[in-house]
């Protein structure tokens, strides 16, 4: 290889003015610089930049025996004789190249899914070819010093941006109206995925038609795109486009089909129905829509932000006093305030959670946590590997002293180990791509995704994966293979490596990392199981057992009150409530703004939660009444009646708050304020996640029923559903549909139940890693101490003490590790906790159990090496003084 300075320092000055070639050659050995010359400026610079990377030297730059130069060079050959080396190897030590492959491979398998889980989660609505330019138009309020945040917008705002703002180049809408029946023949489906969309939505969103013109599809009332799954559902593999379709009472002409929605988008739905089928209001502030803008190439969002408050005066200004009895600019002067934000479609899904989201939205924190796990995984299967490399350093030591007298440079050895270490990645990479192929049924139901195999062989992905383990190989192997190559020939053949004893101090701190890393996700695993505990064995204020609830209840009709008290005949029914609105899961509900009659007239009304009842409800959700009375159909006057909560009457600031009045502010038209009076005031119940304090609530008496709510007492509810869904048949053809009120309520927590257990899992693959590290550890530190166990049984040492003697140093790297993990965790779950408005305190016992549970299993990982060294003769330990 060319030595510096004679020819590096002329060949740059070369590489960097190849016009001075012949200048540059007069310097160079004869036989280099004829060669130079052949191949000319362009070949001889990509030949020196290989030859100084080290992986390659063309022949003709080998010197004649008689030069003084190094000959040493790397060829084709050279690197497949290295690769055979380093199977041979592999092969000759089954069970510590098992062991090794294993721990590799697991930390790839689990960062490949993660990776498929933080990619997905990234990559919403991305699919979307404009949406650099795409933004839903969000409202933000704050109305008597409480803050709301809406996702939807009044439905006129965008044809006004459109007009009043050139950069605004088109506009599309879509509202949610709730489920569907769903009729066509003598077929009955119940549909939750229906939405009513603007004529040009298939324009802005890149949802490709199959059938269908996407200029004119939904331009027409009473017309409806099926995606092409829902097509195939309902008509088969007929020609779908012209058959007719009836969604509760309408009827829908089909016009189109589109591609199923991808699933990396922010809303999913099967339906989607023309929007000039609503029925549409005048008044800015009357009625809201999921409003989305396309904005001009190059035109700022921010410019478009800084005319909104304008655009708001304008607008929604004039209809401020017959909403809140005072102007606009009395509005703003008490603090409160109303702004539009434009958010980015493809910011949409790691969002906040606005009220009324088309689908709940991810939160962006775990992507983080994942994106980590992901990370630290990897980190401890590198760690791992090096551990173990350096574990079987000895048994090598005589293999490197050898090839070193033999002739071999250190950057030789150092190619083959690392050569060694990027064969065992790519096997590791085989292997867990198996268990990658195993585990992904289960991720899927635990991460709540559809991911196939097809996901992960795409040409990107694949590319990724490759350079991706081609680094893990080059960074888990460079400690080991310069550690390796570092080895002094007169040292290693009289049998004293004092290399790695120097070395110690790395490795420890390197387990010592492994079990930060577990002991802490250990912590996060016991916490967020204990708050999903808490929230399951919380007071909330109802009784969610035994509650039996009937869907879709408003298409009896007048038949209704009939069917319910025909239901109340039976034993195992205790009673029977009609409600718009049930505590958990997704139900009827509604805002309304209540004013205090007996309050100032320019007082800011409220806005509180509302939802309608019947005098059932609360003894057959076991709701209290903490003053006054429930409810009751002896009273006629009960139809002017409410009851609030607890909540509410704080808010309204009430001492006495049974026969106070309030009023509705309604939509601005004197026929739509009403006055109530309070005739009772119920116990606090969580009708809300507990990530939110419970909120102030009005209940109406009677409305639209849609739902039957059953307080049942039998065990044999497989029977009860019989006899009801034999009934429900009776009275009419909708598909029969029920729920549980415990079982909704618990989906309200899907997302920290999926948290919790990943988590779990994720702890239990860290813990297994770490456990690896540590058994090359022990057996690093057993093999270096083989002579030392051998005197000390000589002396009368005892098993047991020799077992101590190794644990303990082990042991000791494990206290360190849960003192360093103990603050990290406790600060990690304080900030998860603060996410809820009702949580657990950290107690002490949880990161005490989370030590034990790692000491006790590095004492088992350890106890291994350790009894297997206190139980060999000593004379085969001393045989060689």
């Amino acid at each position: 290889m060319m030595k510096p300075p004679r020819y590096a320092a002329r060949l740059l000055k070369f590489f960097c003015a190849p016009d001075r070639l012949e200048e540059v050659l007069g310097d160079l050995h004869e036989e280099f610089a004829g060669r130079v010359r052949q191949m000319g400026a362009g070949r001889a610079r990509w030949y020196y930049w290989w030859e100084v990377l080290g992986f390659l030297k063309p022949r003709f730059l080998m010197k004649r025996k008689t030069d003084a130069y190094s000959t040493t060079y790397v060829n084709p050959i050279m690197i497949q004789n290295y690769f055979k080396i380093a199977w041979r190897n592999l092969w000759r030590k089954k069970a510590f190249s098992a062991i090794n492959i294993a721990g590799l491979a697991v930390g790839l398998a689990t960062c490949l899914l993660i990776v498929l889980f933080v990619q997905h989660e990234l990559s919403y609505d991305s699919y979307n070819t404009k949406a650099d330019r795409l933004f839903r138009v969000a409202l933000s309020v704050r109305i008597a010093g409480k803050e709301m945040d809406m996702a939807y917008a009044p439905a006129l705002t965008g044809s006004s941006l459109v007009r009043d703002y050139p950069g605004v180049e088109a506009t599309t809408r879509l509202e949610s109206d709730g489920s569907f029946v769903v009729k066509y023949g003598t077929e009955r489906f119940k549909e939750d995925r229906v939405v009513f969309a603007d004529s040009n939505f298939f324009e802005l969103f890149s949802i490709p038609l199959l059938k269908g013109n996407v200029k004119t599809v939904l331009n027409e009332p009473n017309t409806i795109v099926l995606t092409q799954t829902t097509a195939r559902k309902y008509f088969g593999h007929q020609d779908p486009v012209g058959k007719s379709l009836t969604l509760g009472d309408k009827l829908y002409r089909v016009t189109g089909v589109c591609r199923d929605v991808p699933s990396n988008t922010h809303f999913h739905y099967d339906f989607f129905a023309s929007y000039t089928s609503l029925k549409q209001s005048e008044k800015w502030l009357a009625s809201g829509s999921h409003t989305y803008v396309l904005l001009q190439k190059n035109y700022p969002v921010e410019k478009l932000l800084a005319q909104s408050s304008n655009f708001i005066r304008k607008y929604m200004g004039p209809e401020i006093p017959e909403f809140l009895g005072m102007t606009y600019d009395e509005y703003l002067k008490k603090g409160d305030w109303i702004a539009f934000d434009f958010q980015p479609v493809t910011a949409i899904h790691l969002g906040p959670n606005r009220e009324n989201e088309l689908e709940a939205n991810s939160d962006p924190k775990y992507v983080y946590i994942f994106s980590a796990i992901a990370v630290f995984i990897l980190l401890l299967a590198c760690i791992n590997f090096m551990n173990l490399s350096t574990a079987g350093s000895a048994n090598r030591a005589k293999e490197v002293g050898i090839r070193k007298v033999l002739g071999s440079v250190q950057q030789q050895l150092i190619r083959q180990f690392l050569s060694e270490s990027v064969l065992i990645t790519f096997l590791a990479l085989v292997v867990a791509g198996g268990l990658v192929a195993m585990a992904l049924p289960t991720f899927n139901q635990l991460a709540n995704k559809e991911f196939d195999l097809g996901t992960l062989l795409n040409a990107r992905m694949i590319t990724y994966t490759l350079v991706g383990c081609l680094l893990v190989g080059l960074l888990a192997g460079s400690y080991p293979a310069f550690f390796l190559a570092s080895f002094r020939p007169v040292s290693v053949l009289k049998g004293r490596i004092q290399a790695g004893m120097r070395s110690g101090w790395l490795r420890n701190t390197l387990v010592t990392i492994q079990f930060v890393v577990s002991i802490g996700m250990i912590i996060g695993t016991l916490v967020v199981y204990q708050q999903l505990r808490f929230i399951q064995n919380k007071k909330v204020g109802f009784d969610k057992e035994q509650v039996l609830i009937l869907h879709d209840t408003y298409v009896l009709g007048n038949k209704l009150n009939a069917f319910r008290n025909e239901l109340t005949k039976q034993s195992s029914i205790v009673s029977a409530s009609l409600a718009g609105y049930l505590p958990a899961g997704k139900s009827n509900s509604g805002y309304d703004g209540f004013r205090d009659v007996n309050a100032p007239t320019k007082t800011t009304p409220f806005r509180v939660k509302t939802y309608r009842v019947d005098d059932q409800y609360l003894p057959t959700l076991g709701i209290q009444v903490g003053l006054g009375r429930n409810f009751s159909k002896a009273f006629s006057g009960d139809t002017a009646a409410v009851l609030v909560n607890e909540a509410a009457v704080k808010q309204f600031g009430w001492k006495n708050p049974i026969g106070q009045r309030i009023a509705t502010v309604g939509d601005g038209s004197p026929g739509d304020r009403h006055t109530y009076t309070v005739v009772g005031v119920t116990k606090n119940f969580h009708f809300e996640s507990m990530h939110e304090h419970i909120a102030p609530l009005v209940m109406y008496y009677g409305g639209d029923w849609y739902q039957l709510a059953l307080r049942i007492r039998t065990d044999n509810v497989p029977a009860l559903l019989k006899t009801l869904e034999q009934r429900w048949k009776a009275e009419t053809d909708t598909p029969f549909s029920y729920s549980f009120l415990n079982e909704r309520f618990n989906k309200m927590y899907q997302a920290e139940q999926r948290v919790g257990e990943l988590f779990g899992v994720f702890a239990g693959l860290a813990v297994f890693i770490a456990c690896l590290g540590l058994f090359g550890l022990a057996a690093f530190t057993t093999l270096q101490r083989t002579k030392e166990i051998g005197v000390r049984k000589v002396l009368g040492a005892s098993v047991a003490s020799i077992v101590a003697l190794l644990s303990r140093d082990f042991l000791r790297l494990v206290v360190v590790a849960i003192v360093i993990a103990t603050p990290i965790g406790w600060y990690a779950m304080n900030q998860w906790l603060a996410d809820f408005a009702y949580r657990i305190d950290l107690e002490w016992w949880v990161f005490a159990l989370a030590g034990l549970l790692a000491v006790a299993v590095a004492l088992l990982t350890v106890s291994y090496q350790s009894i297997k060294a206190a139980l060999v003769n000593p004379v085969r330990s001393l045989r060689s003084e």
